[in-house]
């Protein structure tokens, strides 16, 4: 009896972490449906802000851009919380092999934070939920203005992790300042606006930008949540294979007390029958 009475509270805990498991895959994998849902009409979105500003620079050829080369700030894009491998020393180790020579790096997550440690520009949180990249991303396109017109930077990289399927991802990079527009001198006579083309450009780049870091913050909140639901799936599967194994165990010390008690009574039996 002892050896089950061991057994049972075993298997409690691995049930009441199983419960807090399943709880948390069902945040997780809301995050990853709500994420799937946008991550190709925000990839169409960004294909239309660059055929606008296409368009906008073949009806205005005289229109230049502005863009300097040189400091370069580097945008990187991990996780806040655990759970996901090995995803922020992926990130990591994929900058400093990519990059040699830069102004300094924004970090985008607590965890990832905790990886690199060397310069650092600034460190922002990253969101823990769908709902919270919109803010977010507006607060780091704000802090981008500042250093580009500071001059404290020149051009701007985002590195992240993209999304290639449930558990699967690759890191990546791009330059999003500046960016290359070919311009199609194929209007004659542009079209007649009220509004200054030159503020139509800076509108459009400042969309441009924001959506870039809004895609990019998507794209690494996508994978970092399917890592983290393959490895809640694999937990869910050891913990579910640790109380079947608990269970035989169970039933084989149980199965063995029944057989002790039965030979103890017919021993018993026995010796009772002899007296007589």
């Amino acid at each position: 009896m002892k050896a089950t009475e061991e057994i049972q509270p075993k298997i409690k805990r691995f049930e009441d972490i199983g419960k807090i498991v399943l709880s948390m895959k069902s945040i997780v994998s809301l995050n990853v449906q709500n994420s799937q849902k946008q991550i190709q009409s925000l990839r169409d979105y960004e294909e239309e802000i660059t055929s606008s500003l296409k368009m906008l620079l073949s009806y205005f050829p005289d229109i230049t851009l502005g863009f300097e080369e040189g400091k370069k700030g580097i945008i990187v894009y991990g996780s806040e919380q655990g759970l996901c491998g090995l995803f922020n020393e992926k990130i990591a180790k994929f900058v400093n092999e990519t990059f040699k020579e830069y102004e300094g790096l924004i970090i985008v997550g607590k965890k990832l934070d905790d990886t690199i440690r060397d310069r650092k520009l600034k460190s922002f949180a990253a969101p823990v939920n769908y709902e919270a990249i919109y803010s977010y991303a507006t607060e780091l396109l704000e802090y981008i203005t500042q250093i580009y017109v500071s001059k404290k930077i020149n051009e701007i990289y985002v590195v992240y992790n993209q999304f290639l399927g449930v558990g699967k991802y690759k890191p990546v990079y791009r330059r999003i300042i500046p960016f290359e527009i070919e311009r199609e001198e194929i209007f004659k006579f542009p079209p007649v606006t009220d509004i200054n083309p030159e503020e139509i450009l800076s509108n459009l780049i400042i969309e441009y930008i924001f959506s870039n870091i809004y895609r990019s913050y998507l794209e690494s909140f996508l994978s970092e949540n399917s890592v983290r639901l393959m490895n809640m799936n694999n937990a869910s599967k050891s913990i579910e294979k640790n109380i079947n194994s608990l269970e035989i165990e169970k039933n084989y010390y149980r199965q063995e007390e029944i057989t002790n008690e039965i030979q103890e009574i017919l021993t018993a039996y026995k010796v009772l029958a002899g007296e007589k």
